[in-house]
């Protein structure tokens, strides 16, 4: 089989070959601008002639199909702003599902990276600061400019603004300048050419200010960060070389644009796609994590979609989780409250606060960097916060004490996960995906009528044990066997006493009804502020007939665990058992957690009936027969759903014949066992002697409408069916006498 052969570059004087990413493999120019050609369908290998680079992307809106603008971390956190380009030019023109498939995004098309280059490369004015105190420097007084090169007046340090590269100028031998992509708290990104390697292009980054020690050892920290962190989704560095005084380092460029260029300065991004641009870098900064690594800064500057692909950049702000000093980087809006001078310093914790200001950046408009640079907005004011289980995520990955965030980015990115699966059902049904920290949910509880809490207590599943923990493996064979089992083996003579033996302990007590054990158990051991021991007191509490409590606690594990089922399903369980028991009708939200749970996952089949109830009680037959029939023909309780239909059918306030005719035709439809097909043939035949006789036409379960006699005989014919299946005497004698009732007068 042979390839096809490769296409000539179309630019004047060019004798190279077009790469599949659309660039040029000798001049490194994006292809000429040609006719429009039939849509691509599947996209091509990528291949090494697209390169790119560390820089953060700025607060400018992007010009034409360029790359977006860029800013950087400073030690204060204030951010630099200025035009510049980043994306990796690999180009695709199919479209990819990410967050886990569930959202679909279209390619980043692949930019000339020349033009990304900054027309006029100056730092603004309000954006300059001193390196070593934070303060403002370089600032303009009586219509005059401010200097771009000068002194600080408050400290004394040294600062420059101007680059130090111009167009032309030859790096290291190597390396062509064509101009500034933008500017940074750490230096300088100009836009190269690596005339060693087939005229790639290639990202120089230098130094902001050549007179700060810290960010001269923050960029020398930055090369070695670099050369060891290797992710798909994480920035490469090519080469870190020296020219006269000053160092660079080489750096893969990307063409694309930032999150923070793609999000509407007026219009807040969708949430779907904030959480799927998000999830889709959160490995890389596990992956950061992992070698004991922060990143320190992550924002919407440093997020870049190339193609269909999401990457990490800049890792000016990088360092080492065990350094207790130096100078820590950020951005003021995004940087964790506790980045203080005396306060606890960067952590996992610090980072995972980072990602919550900057998905709650992309989904809302607030005064994120002033007024609410350590708050968020409150749902009235962000309307993308009304969505309880994003609210809860953002205020959890936000918390001031970092004790109370995600312990860490897998965690968060699990939640993110499932947050996202609940907002997409609004639209779209999600595969179904089992919990990683919750048992199987329970399909059961509420399918005949509302749940008291001691049936909810019954099935709420129980944390899945710690696959960590030396217990664990004795203690799922015991459980395999029943609860007796279980607390056997945690109360044998030498088992271990580890935090999983006590949760399996407390869980076998309430599986086996003990519920006053599983109280003194629960006493003894819970440990507070853990998910784990709060859920498990809910369960208790339910158990114990301590409704409010339950609620409270299951409210607790519903913020910490914000993409989980369980704990909404629990609050809507307890919520219609309340309204009930004080006579009223339950309240939006129980509506509403029962539909998002029930969307989102077909096997919470508890959830649908209990909606349809709701709706039924809110005069909305319709809807009710509606959620009824979303009940998978797999389910277990298909034939449940499909009875309830026609029972929400026939209890309308005034029967019509289309409501009959309707429900006799789903009688039918439905298989049933012949004792309970006779019952609902019962109800229906019932249904249509009840109606006007002006409405009596047609044919239902074989006998038309307007034949009494038909009727009649047909319901004799099941009352006496059902009668002999009477599990009392009482009962028989009951269906004999409506059997006697039913049928018709005759001459025999």
């Amino acid at each position: 089989m042979t390839s096809a052969p490769p296409t000539p570059c179309a630019r004047p004087g060019c004798d190279g070959a077009l790469e599949d990413d659309g660039f040029c493999d000798t001049c490194g120019r994006a292809a000429a601008p040609a006719a429009p050609a039939a849509p691509v369908v599947e996209e091509g290998p990528a291949t090494a002639a697209s390169v790119a680079s560390g820089l953060s992307h700025g607060s400018g809106p992007p010009t034409g199909s360029g790359p977006s603008t860029g800013s950087g971390p400073t030690p204060s956190g204030r951010s630099g702003s200025g035009a510049g380009g980043s994306g990796r030019t690999r180009s695709g023109s199919s479209r990819r599902r990410i967050g886990a498939g569930l959202v679909p995004i279209d390619p980043e098309p692949a930019a000339d990276p020349a033009d990304a280059v900054m027309a006029d490369p100056v730092v603004p004015e309000r954006s300059r600061y001193c390196g070593a105190c934070d303060a403002p420097v370089g600032r303009g007084r009586d219509d005059r400019p401010g200097r771009t090169e000068g002194f600080c007046p408050q400290c004394g340090t040294r600062f420059s603004f101007t680059p130090s590269l111009a167009a032309g100028d030859l790096v290291a031998d190597q390396y062509e300048v064509l101009g500034c992509l933008a500017h940074g708290g750490l230096g300088w990104i100009y836009l190269a050419r690596d005339r060693r390697v087939r005229d790639r292009w290639v990202v120089l980054k230098g130094l902001l200010n050549t007179g700060d020690a810290a960010a001269l050892a923050a960029a020398d920290a930055e090369q070695g960060f670099l050369a060891q962190l290797v992710h798909p989704h994480i920035v490469r560095i090519y080469n870190v070389v020296t020219d006269g005084d000053a160092t660079y380092i080489v750096m893969e460029y990307i063409g694309g644009r930032s999150l923070k260029a793609m999000r509407d300065p007026r219009e807040p991004m969708d949430p779907e796609h904030a959480l799927a641009y998000v999830l889709e870098v959160l490995p890389a900064l596990a992956h950061m994590h992992e070698r004991g690594l922060l990143y320190c800064d992550f924002k919407p500057d440093n997020v870049v979609q190339t193609g269909t692909d999401v990457t990490l950049i800049d890792l000016g702000a990088v360092r080492r989780i065990d350094d207790p000093g130096g100078d820590v980087w950020g951005t003021v809006g995004y940087q964790a409250p506790e980045i203080a001078p005396d306060g606890a310093g960067p952590s996992v914790a610090s980072d995972v606060y980072t990602v919550g200001r900057t998905l709650a950046v992309l989904v809302a408009n607030f005064d994120f960097h002033g007024a609410m640079r350590d708050v968020l907005p409150l749902p009235e004011d962000a309307p993308a916060l009304e969505h309880e289980p994003l609210r809860r995520l953002l205020d959890r990955a936000t918390a001031p004490d970092p004790a109370d965030r995600f312990v860490s980015v897998d965690e968060l990115a699990e939640q993110m996960l499932g947050v996202l699966r609940q907002l997409t059902a609004a639209h779209t049904t999600p595969p179904p995906r089992l919990s990683t920290v919750l048992a199987a949910p329970p399909a059961a509880v509420g399918v005949d009528g509302p749940a008291t809490p001691a049936e909810l207590a019954t099935a709420l599943p129980p944390p899945l044990p710690d696959p960590d923990d030396p217990s664990t493996p004795e203690l799922v064979a015991a459980a395999a066997q029943g609860p007796r089992a279980v607390l056997v083996a945690v109360s044998a003579e030498g088992a271990l006493d580890t935090d999983q033996a006590r949760q399996s302990a407390v869980t076998a007590h309430l599986d086996a009804g003990e519920v006053e054990a599983a109280g003194r158990a629960l006493e003894a051991h819970a440990v507070p502020g853990e998910w784990a021991w709060t859920w498990l007191r809910a369960r208790h509490a339910a158990a114990a007939g301590r409704a409010g409590l339950a609620a409270q606690l299951a409210d607790e594990v519903a913020d910490a665990l914000p993409g989980e089922l369980a704990p909404p399903f629990a609050l809507a369980v307890l919520g219609e058992h309340e309204s009930i028991a004080v006579g009223g009708t339950p309240d939006a939200d129980t509506a509403e957690r029962f539909a998002r749970v029930w969307r989102t996952d077909r096997t919470w089949t508890g959830a649908a009936f209990a909606l349809a109830r709701l709706r039924v009680g809110a005069d909305d037959r319709a809807g009710a027969v509606a959620v009824l029939d979303e009940v998978p023909p797999t389910s277990v309780h298909a034939a449940d759903a499909r009875v309830a239909a026609v029972r929400v059918l026939l209890g309308a306030p005034r029967l019509t014949r289309s409501t009959v005719m309707e429900a006799g035709a789903r009688t039918e439809a439905v298989d049933l066992d012949p004792l309970r097909a006779a019952g609902l043939q019962t109800e229906v035949l019932q249904a249509c002697r009840a109606l006007p006789a002006d409405e009596r036409t047609g044919t239902v379960l074989g006998c038309a409408l307007d034949d009494d006699d038909a009727l009649g005989f047909a319901l004799e014919e099941r009352y006496r069916l059902r009668a002999r299946f009477a599990r009392t005497a009482a009962e028989r004698f009951a269906l004999v006498d409506a059997a006697n009732d039913a049928r018709p007068w005759t001459a025999r």
